[in-house]
């Protein structure tokens, strides 16, 4: 108890020292009368933070210099909301690289998180209607930010030299935007400007190296002074108002490697001829506020040229017109996911005849291309969805985990695989794969919640758990209904092949496996594919994320590592100090977060008197739960090993663990209901469950690989404490929002 009371005292002097001066009294002279002080309103400490008793709401004017790592605020104090953050709330901290602003929030006051050189991400509330001047100055780290529908102004150097800032999505709410409010964001290279701004101010974009395009709406009037971006190579300008004005210097540099695309016999072609820019004329009037979908180069076409034009971008060769045209899944990322969907949508407008070839006929077919995603609502995670999850991962570990090997399984994967094949099952089969997988949650309604899991995992640099499904038919034997393709296009976003199932579609499916887990499992299907098999339904995840603190060379020691059966091995031990904490009656552990704190390495060391195998089958879905949501927080030493395996699952493991927990019929071929698939007998052969993980320094990357095969005859599917992980222990890769373990593991020895 001694050490926390000086913690806190230190904490308390620091936020002190930081703000000594902050705050001063109000002096208001009166004619022939004493100097009258109004008592300033009293400062008060809650945790990291310095707030203000308002009377009706709460204000955060200063965060302790000891907050390190992701930090929350929270939605009340005393039983008041927490409604602003004042002048520099957070600003001037070294360590901070997350912060959770609370929904109650309506008001960041200027420069809030000014010079928070290691923030990597910050969320902005729906309700703030200001990022005001100077926010996320010299936040030289910030890699993500989300603005609310409510934003109406972006102020004065709002954004200044954020330079590792790649993309950001401006909503159409916003009207005006400050001079050099992105003034030195270097990596920028995607942006929107919202019809209803009027005016590019002085500075807006200069020193944006990266933004090769912009896109100006038909409101802006006027373009100042030093406003355009200018890249070293070329940018090219699209001015949908003709009469917009050109003030000189717009483009700091020479003025030729700028384009201005525009209107023929426009005050604007006069002025870019007259400055000395390049003119290029529309060869496609674009209405204002108007997006065709695929058109990379912004020429009011989606034609094949748009493809090449994004394939270049995607290599490094090249540059985009029109970033938003392309951005598909609406992630705010360019990828090769988006250049997927992309070719998937070109194919309609083609009208050169296919030729008759043996060697395209051996090809699979798209059976999903004419299908257009519905708009299909999902469902948050709540108690009941959370519950069944949990107890589905625990009971698949259970049934995994071994006291002489290393174990690691993704309960989110299985389950998104088994999904997709529930969607077609009927009756007693369609009853037990929903409480087994779902908890008792009926298929109709567990499509929505994880169509919402899936689709708001993180997708950074830093750290990103991107899911792919797809499902591959035998040509000739098996015709999935329309219904059941629509249902896993909407919710799983799936693309369902017909192939010819010979040694090409070996090739397909292990070359769709090895590019959607990011080449950490090079495929799962050996060998011929058996000729009773008709279908396989595959899911692919890849979780690639960056610590939030990483380890450092001199972090790094020789240590020893007893495994499973007492011998003691050299392992590569990272040590750091941690203040989350994780406690239970048989095992300690901690919590390492991941950049943007929405995933988190949880490590549980049982005690000595106990193996993992015990200690995992003595867990409860509630006792896992509440160990994995209810960390506390407490000073702690730790040492993690750096480890790297490949798990798979034995022939009918996963069949047999299944089959135990309840989900009998559907391997049984006389019993198995698949009717709402195909009209074809089906039941599943085989579950086939692949994983990948490295734990290093700088991260952790994991993979894993689902895959549902279906046969005819029917179908298949100096602390105070210090936990050192030398010797096995239990590990999983947590959604802190959900506390639902996506990845769960066992180290037993080093490989």
């Amino acid at each position: 108890m001694k050490a926390k009371k000086i913690l806190t005292a230190v904490m308390c002097l620091c936020i002190t020292a930081q703000m000594s001066g902050y705050i001063q009294p109000v002096f208001n002279a009166k004619a022939n009368s004493n100097v009258v002080v109004e008592k300033p309103v009293e400062i008060q400490y809650y945790d990291i933070f310095q707030y203000k008793n308002l009377g009706n709401y709460i204000e955060i004017v200063a965060t302790s210099s000891m907050a390190k790592g992701v930090i929350e605020v929270p939605s009340e104090i005393d039983g008041l909301p927490v409604k602003t953050a004042g002048e520099h709330a957070f600003a001037g901290n070294q360590n901070i690289t997350s912060i959770k602003l609370p929904d109650t929030l309506t008001s960041i006051g200027k420069g809030a998180f000014w010079g928070d050189t290691a923030l990597t991400s910050v969320n902005i509330p729906e309700g703030v209607t200001q990022i005001k001047d100077e926010t996320f100055l010299n936040c030289m780290s910030l890699l993500y930010v989300s603005l609310p529908n409510t934003l109406k102004s972006i102020g004065v150097r709002a954004f200044y030299n954020c330079n590792s800032i790649t993309s950001i999505k401006i909503p159409n709410s916003v009207n005006e935007i400050d001079s050099q409010a992105f003034d030195s964001c270097r990596q920028l290279n995607s942006i929107n400007i919202p019809n209803g701004v009027t005016a590019l101010e002085e500075g807006t974009f200069s020193n944006c190296d990266s933004l090769y395009a912009l896109n100006l709406p038909e409101s802006v009037e006027k373009i100042c002074k030093n406003s355009l971006p200018s890249p070293l190579f070329t940018v090219a300008i699209t001015i949908n108002n003709p009469d917009c004005e050109i003030e000189p210097l717009a483009v700091f540099g020479n003025p030729s490697n700028c384009t201005i695309i525009s209107s023929e016999n426009s005050k604007v072609q006069e002025q870019a001829e007259t400055y000395g820019y390049n003119f290029s004329a529309k060869k496609g009037i674009i209405e204002p506020g108007t997006l065709i979908e695929g058109d990379a180069n912004n020429d009011g076409l989606f034609s094949v040229a748009d493809i090449v034009t994004f394939q270049n971008y995607l290599v490094n060769n090249g540059k985009l017109s029109n970033w938003q045209a392309v951005d598909y899944n609406n992630d705010l990322v360019l990828d090769a996911f988006d250049l997927c969907l992309m070719r998937k949508a070109i194919i309609p407008t083609l009208s050169t005849p296919v030729i008759d070839d043996p060697i395209i006929q051996s090809s699979p077919v798209n059976l999903t291309a004419d299908i257009k995603s519905a708009e299909v609502e999902g469902k948050n995670a709540d108690e009941t969805f959370i519950n069944g999850q949990t107890d589905f991962a625990l009971e698949l570990f259970k049934n995994t985990v071994s006291d002489n090997k290393n174990v690691l399984v993704s309960p989110y994967s299985i389950v998104q695989a088994l999904a997709m094949t529930g969607n077609g099952a009927d009756g007693v089969t369609k009853e037990e794969m929903e409480n087994v997988i779902g908890g008792g949650i009926d298929f109709d309604e567990l499509n929505k919640y994880l169509y919402t899991q899936r689709t708001s995992q993180p997708n950074s640099e830093n750290c990103k758990l991107l899911t792919a499904n797809s499902i591959w038919s035998r040509e000739g034997a098996i015709n999935p209904y329309p219904e059941f393709l629509q249902n896993v296009v909407d919710y799983y976003g799936a693309e369902v092949f017909k192939a010819p199932f010979d040694d090409s579609t070996v090739n397909d499916i292990n070359n769709w496996v090895d590019t959607n887990t990011d080449h950490m499992i090079p495929g799962v299907i050996s060998g011929e594919i058996p000729p009773d098999v008709l279908m396989y339904l595959i899911n692919a995840v890849t979780f690639d994320a960056k610590w939030s603190s990483p380890y450092y060379e001199n972090d790094v020691w020789e240590h020893d590592f007893t495994n499973y059966n007492g011998t003691v091995q050299q392992a590569e031990m990272m040590f750091s100090e941690g203040y989350s904490y994780l406690e239970d009656e048989n095992a300690t552990g901690f919590y390492k977060d991941y950049e943007g704190g929405r995933y988190a390495f949880a490590a549980l060391l049982p005690n000595e008197d106990i193996t993992v195998t015990e200690y995992v089958n003595s867990l409860t879905s509630e006792s896992l739960h509440n160990i994995l949501a209810n960390p506390q927080k407490d000073y702690i030493r730790t040492g993690l090993p750096k480890f790297s395996y490949d798990y798979s699952t034995e022939t009918k493991e996963l069949v047999n663990i299944l089959s135990d927990m309840g989900m009998q019929s559907a391997f049984v071929t006389e019993n198995a209901n698949f009717s709402k698939l195909s009209s074809s007998t089906l039941y599943i052969s085989e579950i086939i469950h692949k994983t990948h993980i490295e734990v290093s320094e700088e991260g952790t990357k994991a993979a894993a690989v689902t895959v549902v095969e279906g046969e005819t005859d029917a179908f298949h599917l100096e602390p105070e404490k210090e936990i050192i992980l030398d010797r096995p222990f239990v590990y999983c890769i947590v959604d802190t929002e959900t506390y639902l373990p996506v990845f769960m593991g066992t180290l037993m020895n080093i490989e």
